[in-house]
């Protein structure tokens, strides 16, 4: 292991800093394996944040000590993000990769700086490694998404040509493309049918889990399901029954087609998962046109000029950025949305989760038509 001298690294931070370029990625794979190196650079950011710059780590969570965490839970929200290769969780399976981890450290740093509610954690899962087979990959994907990452990545198996698992393919009956990047088709554990609903799976966790835009609708209708696991398999084998694995869709048909899948699911629950939907929606923009199952607004309407025109005149909830806008602007700049169950929300797009883009979202009353 060679570590850049710590001055040249922190002159070559300042470049960044100075330009207040958006984000900046260490490409250490184990970016905290000196703990002198990182409490350096971590410091140095600290001290010359920008307010805008972000910075990328790959980390080890389990070699993080308290000082170190003492650190982290002081920093800007969004000033760092880290990924923390977990592979699997399976004991025999890390032992079988050359991998020391100590998963309940892990779980505890992770759960640690979650708490701090300041740094986004991206963890990262591979399948296709030996002796994990699609139960057991089924157990580290429901483990990894217990730790509530802002992002879990579903990796596949690379054999690089030369390396280890390259050496022992014939021995773990691996079969993987003969062309870049090499990744895995099958092995003596998973077969290619596994593999390819490991894919589809993949896609579902991108598009609904990892994008951030459906939090609140998923985190009901897990209560519908084993297991985190389960949820996505079940909503990725809907995709492909109903064609839409290999179509391209845009983000309002990402919705509409969440919406039939859960009308097909649990039917008599179909109204709570529209507002839940529509919820997600307005949390992350202002639509300019209204999703077809969204509750009709229009018996609303008075309600809604009458809540801006006080607010206007004392901003109760609307504090930065809106002074010296009336009623008029203020019904376009938020949002004000009332549910089925007669909750009136309301969206602020001027203040915004720092890890999440979210609008800040209000209760505003209990409205009746």
């Amino acid at each position: 292991m060679r570590l850049r001298d710590s001055s040249l690294v922190l002159k070559e931070l300042n470049v960044f800093l100075e330009n207040r370029v958006p984000q900046v990625k260490f490409v250490d794979r184990t970016f905290n394996c000196s703990r002198k190196h990182t409490m350096e650079i971590w410091r140095h950011i600290i001290e010359h944040d920008n307010g805008v710059t972000n910075f990328h780590f790959e980390i080890s969570a389990d070699l993080l000590n308290e000082e170190e965490l003492e650190l982290m839970s002081h920093m800007r929200p969004g000033l760092i993000q880290l990924e923390i290769g977990v592979q699997s969780t399976n004991r025999s399976t890390i032992k079988e990769i050359r991998r020391t981890m100590d998963l309940k450290r892990l779980k505890e740093r992770v759960d640690k700086i979650n708490s701090f509610g300041n740094i986004h954690q991206h963890l990262d899962l591979i399948a296709g490694l030996p002796g994990e087979d699609y139960q057991s990959f089924r157990n580290s994907f429901n483990e990894v998404y217990e730790m509530k990452p802002e992002q879990l990545q579903l990796g596949f198996l690379k054999v690089l040509k030369g390396s280890y698992l390259w050496e022992k393919a014939g021995e773990y009956g691996v079969k993987f493309k003969e062309k870049a990047p090499y990744e895995v088709l099958s092995t003596k554990w998973i077969d290619y049918g596994g593999i390819l609903k490991l894919k589809a799976l993949e896609e579902m966790l991108e598009v609904y889990g990892n994008s951030g835009q459906f939090r609140t609708t998923l985190d009901e209708l897990l209560k519908e399901f084993e297991t985190p696991f389960d949820m996505f398999e079940t909503l990725a084998e809907y995709y492909d029954k109903q064609g839409y694995l290999k179509i391209s869709h845009n983000r309002m048909a990402r919705y509409e087609i969440l919406e039939g899948f859960l009308y097909s699911l649990v039917p008599e629950k179909r109204s709570l998962y529209r507002d839940l939907l529509v919820y997600d929606l307005y949390l992350r923009e202002n639509l300019k046109s209204r999703p077809v199952f969204a509750a009709d607004q229009e018996p609303f309407k008075e309600q809604v000029r009458a809540f801006f025109e006080t607010e206007a005149a004392g901003f109760r909830y609307l504090k930065e950025g809106y002074n010296g806008y009336e009623a008029r602007q203020l019904i376009k700049m938020a949002h004000v949305e009332v549910f089925r169950d007669g909750r009136a929300v309301l969206f602020d797009y001027k203040k915004r989760d720092a890890l999440s883009h979210n609008a800040a979202a209000y209760e505003i009353g209990v409205w009746r038509k």
